[in-house]
């Protein structure tokens, strides 16, 4: 809250409040908008599709000599 000469102390008080409710409203819609944008894009990526089988024997064994 700022203080101001000249001026009474409750008017200061208002806008100063009233400000601040503004700013907090803004911030909350920011917010949600960020939310909905982070949704979009994570729902966007859809599911992750699965190896494919690997096909013949290459590579299914590993000789290892020790």
């Amino acid at each position: 809250m700022s203080i101001s000469v000249g001026q009474s102390s409750s008017v200061t008080a208002q806008s100063s409040a009233s400000a601040e409710f503004l700013t907090a409203a803004v911030a909350k819609s920011q917010q949600e908008l960020e939310g909905q944008m982070a949704l979009q894009l994570i729902q966007s990526a859809g599911p992750v599709a699965a190896a494919a089988a690997p096909t013949g024997n290459i590579g299914q064994h590993i000789n290892i000599k020790v």
